[in-house]
């Protein structure tokens, strides 16, 4: 029995030879229904972020209705009028005046400069009475795809908690389309940045006609001596290490100094990088970041399972943990 113990860990201590990229492909398609589920936490900031960002003040578009007042002018009070194609609003004594593509604030010097003809140092208020609306459309993987009316100064994740926040398998990037009448501008956002930032990005304001659409994340796949294997959504930036914490942590009789990442380069090439754990953990190996598609494998260590499996006990963070005991 000796002998034979002796033997066993001799052959353990040999170099381990991970399987083949195509082996490890096939062992990952067993589970494929696990979800990473992890835009609930993003969907929460999302809600608190709207209303939060500063953003510019609104300025004025053809079709929106505006109101004058000047104080101390009976005939110049509650003046209405409503802002043409080429940006004009026309009122009386005041004339015609281009207000469209200009702040509440310089559309009040405009129509006060037009007023000092008639009036000596007009004091001269300017409000918005309605907004022109316009639409956008929000496709993809939110819980609301619709096409969405909206007025004033509206930003992309004003839209998206409209449209209910981002389901479980959308990535955490929106792809906006500007139509514009010659060609169309198309922006790719990081949603993470837009929300942990609560600051305004020039990206974030929404034209009429706008395109949002918030592609499914890709998937990596974790598989092996761990406790939940399957596929899981790339939603996040996310380590080899978080990976395998997804996928309920290694199995005790699990060899962390032997993880291997199986990887698709663009030329199409296939390439396994071998990654220690324990080096990770203790500062001395760089963590790796996983990218879509990508196949984690965590082998076995030969020691750990004849031990576990003949003794009835394995190691734990420090030490040997009986079976009873996990």
């Amino acid at each position: 029995f000796l002998l034979f113990l002796l033997l066993f860990v001799v052959s353990c201590s040999t170099a381990y030879n991970p399987p083949s990229f195509e082996k490890a492909s096939k062992a990952t398609a067993k589970d494929l229904n696990a979800y990473w589920g992890g835009n609930e936490e993003f969907n929460k900031k999302l809600v608190l972020s709207v209303g939060r960002i500063k953003i510019p003040p609104y300025r004025l578009m053809p079709g929106d209705a505006v109101k004058v007042s000047v104080f101390g002018v009976e005939e110049l009070e509650d003046l209405t009028g409503k802002i043409d194609a080429a940006g004009k609003v026309s009122f009386p004594l005041v004339g015609s005046v281009k207000i469209g593509g200009l702040t509440l604030a310089e559309a009040r010097k405009v129509v006060k400069k037009a007023l000092e003809t008639y009036v000596m140092n007009p004091k001269v208020n300017l409000e918005v009475t309605e907004y022109k609306g316009f639409r956008v459309s929000v496709l993809g993987e939110v819980n609301k795809p619709d096409v969405y009316s909206l007025t004033g100064t509206r930003t992309v994740l004003d839209v998206l908690a409209m449209a209910g926040g981002l389901t479980d398998k959308a990535s955490k990037t929106v792809i906006l389309t500007h139509i514009g009448p010659e060609k169309n501008t198309v922006l790719y956002l990081n949603l993470d940045k837009l929300v942990d930032n609560m600051k305004f990005f020039d990206e974030l304001m929404l034209k009429p006609g706008d395109i949002l659409y918030i592609p499914k994340a890709e998937n990596i796949y974790v598989d092996g001596f761990v406790r939940r294997p399957g596929s899981f959504s790339l939603t996040q930036p996310t380590s080899v290490t978080a990976a395998i914490t997804e996928a309920g942590g290694m199995k005790i009789d699990a060899d962390p100094t032997q993880v291997a990442i199986y990887r698709t380069l663009k030329t199409g090439e296939k390439k396994m990088i071998k990654v220690n754990i324990d080096n990770i953990r203790n500062g001395e190996e760089k963590n790796i970041m996983l990218q879509p598609n990508d196949v984690v494998i965590v082998p076995s260590n030969g020691l750990k399972v004849f031990v576990y499996h003949f003794f009835g006990f394995g190691w734990g963070p420090s030490g040997p943990t009986a079976r009873a005991g996990r």
